[in-house]
């Protein structure tokens, strides 16, 4: 661990490479644990000194006052499942590395949202998970039917995930749930199952995402899954609707959300901004649309009318392609700007992979190339790594920069941000 400067863990001779071992002698693995148990105002603090010896420090903390330590990262978690539909089996050559890495860990699910499996989640961690409210998690179900989730998630027998869900509803964890669909594999009545089955446990599974399999064309063998079509699209949101007809009358949610790939696929009209009620699942590609021309609507009363000089490029994915060239067409007409929308196709993973957030850079400099991109060029944030700054084909926006000899600039996580970036352009 490290010790901060002039921090009360230094006033009491911790020094960089102590271990902290127990804290009111329950062991501390991680920083999620250590963070827990350091919530006490009085603490006894087992730690090996770097030298080897161990000794206990008597703490006491003030409320609002850290320790002033920090672990290393802990160990990540990963998947055992060999999934039908794995994206990761389905990457090529040339990913950035940090892709590679099947993270199924409890721990990620907590802090940022990753969706996990709970097949690795042991009877101890699930009351880890318990006693230290690590709440909301992500869950991955696919299917509730033991049989049909076990051939999904190519295991070899069931993973009781039946217990495990109610074990964490039933000591106060909320849950957030995901089905991967597949045509003809957990569709129909098996979806059906699934969501009444999960429903029961409401309000402690708190919605339920339904996205469409994705499918590049570097899949393995076993991977075979039939592709999403628009009239496929249509066919579930008509199966879905009723449920989240009934569901809102009931508990006034609508609990169960489609992605908004389904509505943009089958040209079906999204629902409003009600419909998503928190937004929950946002992440998950559901609602983000909705929620996009809401706030652009919002953000351009909020910007003064008049005709101002602006030459650029927008680059996006073939999916969002249309709702993002609408607003476009509003921005040029109110404030005249001279902006145009590009859609990338995705080669580098495949034509069916049609969504912003995985477009790789060399697929965005194809798009530009040949073209008069303007004064600029902006891509969408989410297609870029938060800690690495690199594209899904482990290229830069100043790779892509020197090649076309713009600024390549990323366009920000939200539609405030997306503005900012436009206006701040005119200074």
């Amino acid at each position: 661990m490290s010790v901060e400067p002039g921090s009360f863990a230094q006033r009491l001779g911790l020094t960089a490479g102590d271990e902290i071992l127990s804290v009111n002698g329950h062991p501390v693995p991680d920083e999620l644990a250590l963070k827990f148990h350091l919530a006490e105002e009085e603490v006894v603090l087992e730690v090996r000194k770097n030298g080897g010896s161990v000794k206990t420090v008597d703490v006491h903390l003030s409320p609002g006052r850290p320790l002033g330590v920090m672990v290393e990262d802990f160990r990540t978690l990963t998947c055992n499942n060999a999934c039908m539909f794995c994206f990761v089996d389905q990457l090529p050559r040339g990913v950035r590395r940090s892709l590679r890495l099947k993270d199924d860990d409890y721990r990620l699910s907590f802090l940022h949202g990753n969706y996990i499996t709970l097949t690795n989640v042991s009877d101890r961690e699930l009351d880890r998970i318990i006693r230290q409210a690590l709440s909301p998690l992500y869950v991955s179900v696919h299917a509730t039917e033991p049989g049909l989730r076990t051939r999904i998630l190519g295991r070899r027998r069931p993973d009781n995930l039946d217990h495990k869900i109610r074990k964490l509803v039933q000591g106060g964890i909320r849950l957030h749930t995901q089905i991967v669909l597949m045509p003809g594999v957990n569709d129909g009545q098996n979806l059906e199952r699934t969501v009444s089955e999960l429903y029961s446990d409401y309000p402690g599974v708190n919605s339920i995402a339904i996205v469409p399999v994705g499918l590049s064309e570097h899949g393995e063998p076993r991977q075979v899954c039939t592709p999403v079509t628009p009239a496929y699209c249509r066919e579930v949101i008509a199966q879905v609707e009723p449920w989240q007809r009934k569901f809102r009358s009931e508990r006034q949610r609508t609990f169960v959300y489609l992605a908004d790939e389904f509505y943009l696929q089958g040209g079906v009209e999204l629902p409003d901004a009600a419909h998503y009620d928190d937004f929950a699942q946002v992440e998950d590609g559901v609602g983000m649309v909705r929620r996009f021309l809401d706030d652009f609507e919002g953000g351009l009363k909020s910007r003064s009318v008049g005709k101002l000089p602006l030459d650029g490029t927008l680059v996006t994915g073939k999916l969002f392609r249309a709702v993002l060239a609408e607003s476009v067409r509003l921005l040029n007409e109110r404030f005249g700007f001279k902006l145009r929308v590009v859609a990338s196709e995705n080669l580098f993973l495949g034509r069916s992979i049609t969504v912003a957030g995985l477009l790789a850079g060399r697929d965005i400099r194809d798009a530009l190339v040949g073209g008069d991109p303007g004064d600029f060029v902006l891509f969408p944030q989410e297609a870029l790594s938060r800690t690495e700054g690199v594209f899904i084909d482990d290229r830069t926006p100043e790779d892509i920069a020197a090649e076309i000899r713009r600024p390549v600039i990323p366009g920000g996580r939200t539609v405030h941000e997306f503005l900012a970036l436009l206006f701040e352009r005119l200074r």
